[in-house]
This record gives C-alpha cells, sequence and structure tokens, in this order.
C-alpha cells in the first residue's frame, strides 16, 4: 500500500532543541529542529540577527549559531520561519563569561614590552581582525564538509585556553583561540573538508590559512612557519595544510587554532565538543 506524505506533516509538532541548553558568551551552539519531514519546510531562521543555514546530521536537522564573547547576556530567541507561514520559538539564556586577565609579554622580535610596541601590536591586531571578519562573514549556501572533524594536530595538548583576556603592557587582548602544542615544523592538519580563502603573513598572526567549511564556518590555522596549500584549493580532512612555527605574536612555537561562525569567534573547544569530541 503507498502512502503520500503531506511536505507540511508534523510541522505542528516541531520543536527546537539547543545544545548547549545554557551557553555562556563565546560559545557555538547546535540548533536542531526535531519533527520535521523535509527541510524545505524551512523557509528562513535566525537567532536574534544571525542567520541559521541547517544541514543534516546524525539523522536530524541542524544549523550551527555562535554567541558573542562580548555579546549580550540574557536571553536570545531561535526562529525558525516555515514555507506554510508558521513560526516556532525558542528562548536560550546567555550567561556571563567569567572574566580573568593574565599578563602576557610582546617578544622582542615585535619590540619587546614598550608602550611603542604595543600600541603598533594592538593597531595591527585591528586591521587583521577586520581584514579576517570580511572574508568570514562570507557565507557559502552549502556546506563542504562531509565526514567527521579532527583536531588540528595529532595527539592534542591544549596549551591556552580561549576567551580570558591578555595584559599585554596596559592593554587588555582576548585569546579568540585556543592554543595547541606543536614544536616547529609540526604538521598542521585541516579539520575537515574546505576550500582555502587566505594564506597570508600577518604581523601579530604571523602565517596563516583560513579554511572556509560553507554555512558560515570557518577555520583558521596561525604562527605557521611553512603554508603548503594555495588560495582556492580544496583540502581533505586530515590533510597537512602547514607547519607550525613561532610567526607573528607568539612567545614560543605552537598553532593557535580559531573557529569563526558567521564571522563571529568561538571556543574551539566547545564547538568539537558539540560533535562529540572533547581533547
Amino acid at each position: 500500500m503507498l502512502f503520500l506524505v503531506s511536505p507540511f506533516a508534523n510541522v505542528q509538532a516541531a520543536e527546537i532543541k539547543v545544545k548547549p541548553e545554557k551557553p555562556i558568551q563565546g560559545e557555538p551552539v547546535l540548533i536542531t529542529i526535531l519533527d520535521i519531514v523535509n527541510l524545505s519546510n524551512i523557509k528562513k531562521a535566525h537567532i536574534d540577527k544571525q542567520s541559521l543555514n541547517f544541514f543534516q546530521y546524525q539523522g536530524e536537522f541542524s544549523s550551527l549559531g555562535s554567541i558573542d564573547l562580548l555579546g549580550k547576556v540574557g536571553t536570545s530567541t531561535v526562529v525558525i520561519e516555515l514555507k506554510n507561514g508558521s513560526k516556532i520559538f525558542k528562548e536560550i539564556f546567555v550567561s556571563d563569561r567569567p572574566k580573568i586577565e593574565a599578563p602576557i609579554d610582546i617578544p622582542q622580535k615585535l619590540g619587546g614590552n614598550t608602550k611603542i610596541a604595543a600600541q603598533k601590536l594592538v593597531s595591527n591586531l585591528i586591521d587583521e581582525q577586520a581584514m579576517v571578519k570580511k572574508i568570514t562573514e562570507i557565507v557559502r549556501t552549502k556546506p563542504f564538509w562531509k565526514e567527521k572533524f579532527r583536531f588540528p594536530v595529532t595527539n592534542p595538548t591544549v596549551t591556552d585556553t580561549y576567551g580570558y583576556s591578555r595584559d599585554t603592557v596596559g592593554y587588555s587582548i582576548a585569546h579568540k583561540g585556543t592554543d595547541f602544542k606543536a614544536d616547529v615544523g609540526t604538521p598542521i592538519l585541516a579539520i575537515n573538508r574546505g576550500v582555502v580563502r587566505d594564506n597570508k603573513t600577518y604581523p601579530t598572526f604571523g602565517r596563516t590559512i583560513i579554511i572556509d567549511h560553507g554555512f558560515g564556518l570557518y577555520s583558521m590555522y596561525l604562527h605557521l612557519s611553512k603554508v603548503k596549500v594555495n588560495v582556492g584549493e580544496l583540502v581533505i580532512p586530515g590533510q597537512t595544510i602547514g607547519l607550525s612555527g613561532d610567526s607573528g605574536y607568539a612567545t614560543g612555537p605552537h598553532l593557535h587554532l580559531s573557529i569563526r561562525i558567521n564571522g563571529i569567534s568561538i571556543d574551539p573547544e566547545k564547538f568539537y565538543q558539540l560533535f562529540g569530541l572533547k581533547i
């Protein structure tokens, strides 16, 4: 016997699930819509003013959203509008991130711990952040990744965490990434399939690779000693894209991994946890 299913079957029963349920500033969120038959039923979706793009993950339709490190604390609303005109809402409460500050030196190659060196460093950083934001705000309308996410180094060890402020000769600079132990020359691996959008050398970021994974998801690899990929190249998960180093604003060799969603930097460790990976 043949059963015909309406494209809007179950939309009244559809609901939204958010992981983590209680995010803090600087965290990513995985937004899943339950009990909906077809992805084409979704007309548009957003969390506050941030557009959401859905993909199939573990048999469900999900989307990645981001909470800015300096974003508002309080209630944010996920809104999913269906093509039949109905809307589904989910409120989430965003808590503030604990404020932690720690001192960090400016390496001699960048002028040492002087006011002039600090001013130049901050000025360069502002320019670099603006350039990176312009690159990572571009949202491709499909995901390039097809496999599980991977760590950027084998046997990963975290040496510095995301989200605290670094006191740099009187300037407060947020650490928007996770640092991994990596001696000079350590192979750096693509965390998933994507397209290389940038491989420049910046004054503070050092030799940098930016990979676009689609749907507004980008990974950034900083302080490299060597780059092994070209802009426009499609890379596969686990591919060696460069070698670690201490270029730019680095007091020693390591890999700084940043992950951005819709142009917003989020905590890489929390990103991995969304997909069941823990360092």
